[in-house]
């Protein structure tokens, strides 16, 4: 039986946020470097000119298995081992160690097709990471401190997008920047593997009834939708931003320049997600701060369609970024607080998780579509104008 708690003996000390989001921080470095960077140019020395038919099949396949995976492994943490004391760490030890093997395949591979299959296979270990880490933070962290989390994971985009040019800066070949990778992914687990499971707060309220159950469900609906219109308008906009800079900047952007701008505006999003994490939680408020967030976006994404100047078309890329990646941390810990049966965390976030893998699938084609008939601007008004279905989604929910 769980132990019960008052509301202020229900918290997690911050040495553990910190330890979580850096965890989490590490998840995302474990495949953003190499799926950004690496992998388009090992496609091209292993296929050659026939490289980007094989990157595309690649991002497809290895989305479907990253889906899929990441559902599975949720599942199978919440069930064994039974009973409230999950063993998610454990799980997640386990993942990191498949994921080692997985890049030790990549490595290994000498065809564009083994590479491929290494590829997926190495989603399947990596998600075994991830979806076990995710359920940990809904197991572990109670509503009185969903907001504060989200803040945190906010960290985690900028720390991958330093990550991209630490690991483009390193020579030695292929081998040594995958070794590179996970070295920096198993330093960033350590802190909180080496802690031990952190009590269940995040169990502790009672498991509601059936109307609530309904209730909830209809809300973690409308929540995935809005997350999913929110994740395609950021996977459309990652496709193409290089080369919308670039032709902002008259043709002069480097892609060394762009990465450096690029992790600076990442580092600067992270207060805005800080501070409303915090008030998130102080006024017990998650609807508005996610629907400002939403105004964030549409201004930064209307802002780069209108503006002419490369300063303001990067500031306006900045606003869009603090609203994006303070949207996801935020709806990413706001989702824990309502999902419906402590039983099932992994596998409900697991569900969760397809909002992040579908718009891969369906982005580049949607984005070739666009660009190729109405050009860079269309599109931004496009996305911007497409944000008005979160936020109706969202400002319909019965929740504060």
């Amino acid at each position: 039986m769980i132990e019960p708690f008052s509301s202020q003996q229900r918290r997690q000390p911050r040495s553990f946020l910190a330890a979580y989001a850096l965890a989490w921080a590490g998840g995302l470095i474990a495949y953003t470097p190499f799926l950004t960077v690496l992998l388009p140019i090992r496609f091209s020395v292993l296929a050659g000119g026939g490289d980007v038919a094989w990157l595309a099949l690649c991002a497809t396949i290895g989305a479907i298995a990253a889906g899929l995976s990441n559902i599975v492994w949720g599942w199978a943490s919440d069930r064994w081992p039974a009973g409230p004391n999950r063993a998610r760490l454990r799980w997640t030890m386990a993942g990191l160690a498949a994921t080692a093997g997985g890049m030790a395949a990549i490595v290994a591979a000498r065809h564009p097709a083994t590479l491929l299959m290494a590829v997926a296979c190495w989603q399947v270990g990596l998600n075994l990471l991830l979806a076990p880490l995710s359920a940990y933070a809904a197991d572990s962290v109670g509503d009185e401190q969903k907001g504060v989390l989200g803040g945190f994971l906010s960290f985690a985009p900028a720390l991958s997008a330093v990550s991209v040019i630490g690991v483009a800066a390193v020579g030695g070949g292929f081998e040594r920047q995958m070794g590179l990778i996970f070295l920096i992914v198993a330093g960033m687990m350590l802190p909180l593997l080496l802690r031990g499971h952190a009590r269940a707060f995040g169990q502790a309220e009672a498991t509601p009834d059936r109307h609530d159950r309904a209730l909830d469900r209809r809300i973690l609906w409308r929540l995935w939708l809005s997350r999913l219109f929110v994740q395609v308008a950021e996977g459309l906009l990652f496709l193409f931003i290089y080369y919308f800079l670039r032709s902002v900047s008259g043709g002069a952007l480097s892609l060394g320049e762009y990465a450096w701008t690029n992790a600076i505006v990442q580092i600067l999003a992270i207060p805005v997600a800080l501070a409303m994490g915090r008030l998130s939680d102080r006024y017990q408020r998650r609807k508005a701060p996610l629907l400002a967030m939403i105004g964030l976006i549409m201004i930064g994404l209307a802002g780069m369609a209108l503006a002419h100047s490369w300063l303001l078309v990067v500031c306006c890329y900045g606003i869009f970024l603090s609203g994006s990646n303070s949207f996801l941390a935020l709806h990413s810990a706001f989702a824990m607080q309502q999902l419906p049966d402590r039983r099932h965390f992994g596998r409900d976030l697991g569900l969760f998780n397809l909002t992040n893998t579908l718009p891969s699938l369906i982005s580049p084609l949607l984005a070739a579509v666009v660009i190729g008939q109405l050009g860079y601007q269309s599109l931004l008004m496009i996305l911007a104008a497409l944000m008005l279905v979160p936020a109706l989604l969202l400002s319909r929910l019965a929740i504060r």
